[in-house]
């Protein structure tokens, strides 16, 4: 059950096998529906656009059935150049058309060597118009009858009506923070907001990513994870790694073994509290 992880990053395990192997079966398990993973921050900056490149790309290769990377950034997002893609239709294009076959929905999406699909923001690159709920909503209502998967990878922040629209529906969350402090203050100030603000109910499905941005910052993280666990919160650290750091497309057998273990626990993490909805 480990080769697609082994694939995927390397030779090296995750935890060890029989870890390894009940976080691989818990990403298997079959769905009925598109689960929706929502991963959001309330920054720029933050690493939340890697950890939803990283997310898709193992789920992707776990999966024997479809996964779709979705560019939720109203403005010009970063996820197709993380995903190592070139999108030359966007999801302004698949509203537009709404695509009746599989054959046709292909058209206006990119895939990736690791088998995750991709749907872009913006066409080629470019700025296009702004990207408004409905349009999101058009598009991947139609998309997703072919996949059992969609990672989402929101613009910064949670209080616009795009955000506020993909939280109301999605099955789990992966809330991305910095691994400081501040970085821990700020997603305690999202935790807090949830709560009063209707959405409640996603937090026993969302995970806290903790992203350390220095080779030299474990303390910091020490005292973030205090203050976001203490109130049963799960949240995973994802490490320094030089080759996320450099900011170009991510080549999964180029990450460090931290890394790798950091990323399927993420994966499996998030997928479980999605598909128990």
């Amino acid at each position: 059950m480990s080769q697609g992880v082994r694939k995927a990053f390397g030779g090296s395990t995750v935890g060890g096998g029989r870890e390894l192997g009940e976080m691989t079966a818990l990403v298997r398990q079959p769905v009925t529906s598109c689960r929706e993973i929502a991963v959001m921050s309330l920054r720029g900056g933050s690493g939340k656009t890697t950890v939803a490149a990283l997310t898709a790309t193992v789920l992707a290769q776990l999966r024997e059935d479809r996964v779709l990377a979705v560019d939720a950034d109203s403005g010009l997002g970063s996820l197709p150049l993380r995903l190592g893609v070139h999108a030359e239709r966007s999801v302004h294009d698949v509203a537009a058309a709404r695509p009746s076959t599989w054959e046709e929905a292909a058209g206006y999406l990119a895939q990736t060597g690791d088998g995750a699909w991709v749907l872009s923001a913006a066409a080629g690159g470019r700025i296009g118009a702004e990207l408004d709920l409905d349009t999101f909503r058009t598009a991947t209502a139609g998309l997703s009858r072919y996949f059992s998967v969609a990672v989402i990878d929101c613009g910064a922040g949670i209080v616009t009506a795009l955000q506020r629209g993909i939280l109301a529906t999605a099955h789990s969350q992966i809330l991305v923070a910095p691994g400081t402090v501040d970085g821990a203050m700020s997603a305690r100030g999202a935790l807090d907001w949830y709560a009063v603000n209707g959405f409640e109910a996603l937090l026993p499905r969302t995970i806290i990513v903790l992203v350390t941005h220095s080779p030299h910052a474990d303390a910091d993280f020490e005292r973030a994870e205090q203050m976001l666990s203490v109130g049963g919160m799960t949240v995973i650290k994802m490490p320094y790694d030089r080759h996320v750091a450099a900011g170009t497309a991510i080549e999964g057998r180029r990450l460090a073994g931290a890394t790798r273990a950091a990323v399927t626990r993420i994966a499996a993490e998030t997928f479980m509290r999605s598909a128990a909805v």
